[in-house]
């Protein structure tokens, strides 16, 4: 009897022991993170003065990646005031909020917003992905804007540390503490009504000068920081280097290099980024500083972007010179001697708009015949926008889940419809490595899009199935040619739909199965979440045998008095 209570002590301990680091394995979003639905969305944006939104989706491998950072941030950032402002961090799951998601513009996964003080309109989250950064980041995002220097030691250690610094020589104004508020992640914003200060930085009393560790070190602003456009356009101008050089990682410089869709890029494509050209394009990149934003890409420091603009097959041939007009989407490459005087003339021709678009494009098969077409960007105009007939296309990425779950599908609705080819083509073009219309706004991957083929814009595939039966009758409908009646499809067919809380339910279970939460103590080790759930299946089961023998050797002496007791009991009578 002594051994099963001991081994029912030891069984019970060991459950709760394992019990306690299951939860320890579980995500603190359901205390730290608040969980936006549509229903609580507008309130807790008035509750909660600085709301920093994720929004979302499941199966999202960067949305698993950041979970744990994101509620790690959230544990820290709980009930810490430094800022001025409590910072509140929540998520959306976008795939069950939709409303949400196209409210706010979501397009890619995972989105950030930060709202400030219940406005509808939110500013986007630019920090880091990790939990120390994003606290880090949002400490500072959520402070004042304009930080007031007051000695001359203070304003040295600036100029020391900070890439950019913009200085109001006076007291803060309401229209610098705006400006400051609107361009906060472009530099450092400051303001001292210190003389010493302004000797320190070299300004003069009641200037506005932006001071720089890079090109010319200190510019003075011709205006008031009350010229709100005037000023923005001079930070956004004075914040980026001249023929500045884009290295693998260097986030904040691409940021820099693309932020502003109204100019076009200037770029040359070196093989290491020094040389005689080089001192040419910077010259003439320095001309045209007010009107084109330029870059170097070294194919030493960054091989991809080689392949990302089209220029790998150029490799042997550098230097080479490309303008990216980010208004129409569209490339001009410089074939040639890369001197001043045919740089001068590259840039001036494409301001005259005298250049010829260059497109990335793959080759184009040499056989085509297969039911689906493969288009490149070549072949894009012919084939598909001005193919005098309809044509239903993919734009796929290679890497994308989504769209290898999409090929068997496909390949159907190619052979489904071969015989109306005349009439329809199934098409698809690798959109990674082929340049398609900026206009046709392909973000994500894989985007369905059926043409007229007489140059008109084309219609999306943006809800439904993409099974086999549902994409067949979307054509039909559109284009009224049917698929050959005698087809039958090998594809799997689109899961029966249940409930609405049934859906959301499995959804919500499916991304706990696929997520991986950090071990605590142990931030290079992962779990999943469908170990966790066997683990809590196999303790239950545990626990239940536990308690049934706890139960048995909790009294011997009861579980022995039955026995006992029809032993002592007296013997009825017999009868005669």
């Amino acid at each position: 009897t002594s051994s099963k209570q001991i081994m029912a002590k030891w069984a019970l301990r060991a459950f709760l022991a394992v019990a306690l680091l299951s939860c320890a394995l579980l995500p603190a979003s359901a205390e730290e993170v608040l969980e936006l639905t549509t229903e609580n969305f507008d309130d807790a944006l008035q509750k909660h003065p600085f709301l920093v939104v994720e929004f979302f989706a499941p199966w999202c491998g960067h949305c698993k990646k950041l979970a744990p950072e994101w509620e790690k941030a959230a544990v820290a950032l709980k009930g810490d005031t430094s800022a001025g402002v409590p910072i509140t961090l929540a998520s959306v799951d976008a795939t069950i909020h939709k409303p949400l998601g196209e409210r706010f513009s979501v397009q890619g996964f995972p989105t950030i917003h930060v709202f400030e003080n219940g406005e509808e309109k939110p500013s986007e989250f630019e920090g880091p992905r990790d939990a120390n950064g994003i606290v880090g980041y949002l400490k500072k995002r959520a402070g004042p804007a304009s930080k007031e220097v007051t000695t001359a030691d203070e304003a040295k250690k600036l100029v020391a540390d900070e890439r950019m610094i913009m200085l109001l020589a006076g007291a803060e104004t309401e229209g610098w503490k705006k400006i400051s508020a609107a361009m906060r992640d472009a530099c450092k914003w400051v303001h001292s009504a210190d003389k010493a200060v302004w000797k320190e930085f070299g300004a003069k009393a009641g200037s506005v000068s932006v001071i720089r560790n890079f090109d010319e070190k200190m510019v003075a602003f011709s205006g008031k920081e009350s010229e709100t456009d005037a000023l923005k356009a001079f930070v956004l101008e004075n914040r980026r280097p001249v023929a500045m050089p884009v290295k693998k990682g260097d986030q904040e410089t691409l940021k820099i290099l693309f932020e502003d869709d109204s100019m076009p890029n200037l770029f040359m494509f070196t093989a290491a980024g020094a040389g005689k050209e080089v001192d040419f394009f910077k010259t003439v990149a320095k001309a045209n500083h007010k009107e084109m934003v330029s870059g170097i890409f070294s194919a030493t420091d960054f091989p991809e972007s080689f392949d990302h603009f089209g220029m790998s097959k150029t490799a042997a041939d550098l230097p080479k010179l490309l303008i990216e007009d980010r208004k129409s989407g569209l490339r001009f490459r410089m074939d040639g001697d890369v001197t001043p005087a045919t740089i001068e003339k590259f840039v001036a021709d494409h301001k005259a708009g005298a250049l010829e678009p260059f497109l990335k494009s793959e080759d184009a098969p040499a056989d085509n015949s297969a039911p689906v077409k493969v288009i490149v960007g070549n072949t894009f105009e012919s084939l598909v926008s001005k193919a005098g007939k309809w044509v239903l296309l993919e734009a796929y990425a290679p890497w994308c889940g989504h769209c290898k779950n999409l090929i068997p599908v496909w390949e159907d609705l190619g052979k489904a419809f071969a015989g109306s080819s005349d009439k329809v083509t199934i098409a698809k073009i690798d959109a990674t490595a082929n340049d398609i219309p900026k206009a046709l706004g392909v973000t994500g991957f894989p985007t369905l899009m059926l043409f007229q083929g007489d140059g008109s814009p084309p219609e999306r595939y943006a809800t439904g199935d993409r099974d086999y039966a549902s994409l067949a009758a979307w054509v039909t409908k559109k284009t009224g040619v049917a698929p050959a009646a005698d087809y039958k499809p090998t594809s799997p067919k689109a899961p029966a739909g249940g409930s609405a809380g049934a859906k959301t339910l499995g959804k919500k279970i499916i991304a706990f199965l696929s997520t991986e939460f950090e071990v605590p103590l142990l931030p290079t080790h992962a779990i999943s979440g469908l170990w966790i759930a066997a683990v809590i299946i196999f303790l239950l089961f545990i626990a239940a045998i536990a308690l049934v023998v706890a139960f048995v050797a909790k009294d011997p002496a009861a579980a022995a008095a039955p026995k006992a007791a029809a032993n002592t009991a007296p013997k009825a009578a017999k009868k005669d």
